[in-house]
């Protein structure tokens, strides 16, 4: 076997050889292969394992996949991701590429793309201020792999990088957006005053019953009746809206199926509620057992609903926020009140305990106070 050594103009040294792999017993052709690899030994070792694929493919080529860019690549890889994962995670996989992977690397033929010039992804990533570049890297990484197994590379070139560590102003980090007891109670105020119409309604429900369980805005918006239970006083979590698309699919995760107890004040606001959406429905000659029908679509989507939240802020005199921040105000109230973090967590469908105390360790000013307190009093008991 004929070895030839080749340096790049970076300095970089690699091995290239051409090997003969036998007469394809279909098409009768000589196969030929060419095979790179950083070291002699692992040139070896490929052309080896080359030369048992052939044999064990009955000694003939089925099918040569060809790509020879990163976006190429990524587009092989994309198709079998999809299958694998929810429409909106692959739809949300799709817009991390197109913003901070295929911009950078799209265009970048397969064989230039090395360890230095992964190392100089990686520093430019980590420093780009995204907060999620370690979930860029780790897909890259992943579709560098993809391209291994496909033997289109020798090996996967990402793994040999360093991933620095990025400190960040952790006072200057925002915290999880949440409204003040002062924000809260302008808001309550400003819903209660509004005129009694059916859309005014609707959208004091919906904002009241987020502050009231803590709830994703697509899973509200995907409610049934049969899910709530006035009786018992409780809501269940089995269905989400995925995405913007006003389709309903499976909660994103195993913990995210719930059911979680509402207070007698909601329970009595959604009995009102439910008795006027049905005397609404029967008006306008609509059906529908959604308990944020539109009156035109079985589901309401979030950006129609964020529009209607945003008008409703101004009118309060409040600063612009999403739906999440109802989530997050839920769970500040709930653990200023003296809630533990594994009721927290059940309440919030989080898959594990560290998720809540990561976003949510945070005390308010109020229960800081309420420690020393805690604290003087443990001292006066010795």
């Amino acid at each position: 076997m004929k070895i030839t050594k080749i340096t790049n103009k970076n300095g970089n040294t690699v091995y290239r050889s051409q090997i003969y792999l036998g007469t394809d017993v279909i098409t009768g052709k000589k196969v030929k292969a060419t095979i790179t690899a950083s070291t002699q030994k692992e040139l070896k070792r490929l052309a080896r394992q080359r030369q048992e694929t052939f044999n064990l493919n009955g000694q003939t080529v089925h099918k040569i996949i060809k790509a020879d860019t990163f976006k190429e690549l990524s587009a092989l890889w994309f198709d079998t991701y999809k299958p694998t994962v929810k429409p909106q995670t692959y739809k949300c996989t799709r817009c991390v590429f197109n913003k901070h992977i295929l911009p950078r690397l799209g265009d970048v033929k397969l064989i230039k793309i090395n360890t230095p010039f992964c190392q100089d992804f990686v520093n430019k990533v980590s420093a780009s201020g995204y907060k999620e570049y370690k979930s860029v890297i780790a897909f890259v990484k992943r579709v560098l792999q993809y391209a291994v197994s496909l033997q289109l590379i020798p090996f996967n070139p990402i793994l040999n990088t360093i991933i620095p560590k990025v400190r960040r102003n952790t006072h200057a980090q925002q915290k999880a957006k949440h409204l003040t007891q002062e924000e809260v109670k302008q808001l309550l105020d400003y819903l209660d005053s509004l005129p009694p119409t059916y859309a005014n309604q609707y959208d004091t429900t919906l904002y009241k019953i987020l502050l009231a369980t803590g709830l994703r805005i697509n899973e509200a918006l995907a409610l049934t009746w049969s899910d709530i239970d006035l009786d018992k006083s409780t809501v269940t979590v089995n269905k989400t809206l995925i995405g913007d698309t006003g389709k309903v699919g499976t909660p994103k995760s195993q913990s995210a199926y719930r059911t979680i107890s509402i207070d007698k004040k909601t329970v009595l606001m959604l009995r009102l509620y439910k008795n006027r959406q049905a005397q609404f429905f029967k008006e306008i000659g609509f059906t529908s057992r959604a308990v944020f029908a539109t009156g035109r679509t079985e589901y309401g989507t979030r950006p129609n609903t964020q529009k209607r939240l945003d008008k409703h802020l101004e009118s309060a005199g409040l600063g612009r926020f999403t739906f999440h921040a109802f989530r997050h105000t839920h769970a500040s109230l709930l653990l200023n009140a003296g809630i533990s973090y594994k009721e927290l967590q059940h309440r919030l469908g989080h898959s594990n305990i560290s998720m809540t105390l990561d976003i949510y360790s945070h005390l308010s000013k109020d229960k800081e106070k309420e420690a020393v307190t805690f604290y003087e009093k443990a001292l006066n008991s010795l």
